[in-house]
């Protein structure tokens, strides 16, 4: 993972700049062949508490993807898969939607995560 806490690469802020949020955080994740991330619900602890925001405050997560989709690399959206993808295209949800990720495939799998307020 590299994130916030790295120099931010200077692409970044023309994506970011795409959304118009209020309050944003990023992340790239290098998802390796053979991983799985088990359906679950983001609770945007570190996000709220960086940003000073009440526990009750609605976040809204997307997932740019970096490259093509491959065989084996994989998302799931509250039951619903998620594969074809182009580099560029993203998808989005509020709070805490039910999701998954994995990497079944021969190559590493890499997306870039916002999270933010609108």
């Amino acid at each position: 993972m590299y994130d916030m806490r790295f120099p931010e690469p200077a692409w970044m802020q023309s994506i970011c700049d795409k959304f118009h949020w209020n309050k944003m955080g990023w992340s790239v994740y290098r998802m390796s062949p053979g991983s799985v991330l088990p359906a679950h619900r983001d609770t945007y602890d570190r996000f709220k508490l960086i940003h000073s925001l009440e526990s009750t405050q609605s976040v809204v997560r997307t997932i740019v993807f970096l490259e093509d989709w491959e065989s084996g690399h994989y998302l799931e959206m509250n039951s619903v898969p998620v594969t074809n993808w182009r580099a560029g295209d993203w998808v989005s949800w509020r709070d805490d939607f039910l999701h998954l990720a994995a990497n079944v495939g021969k190559t590493d799998r890499y997306t870039l995560q916002l999270t933010g307020t609108t």
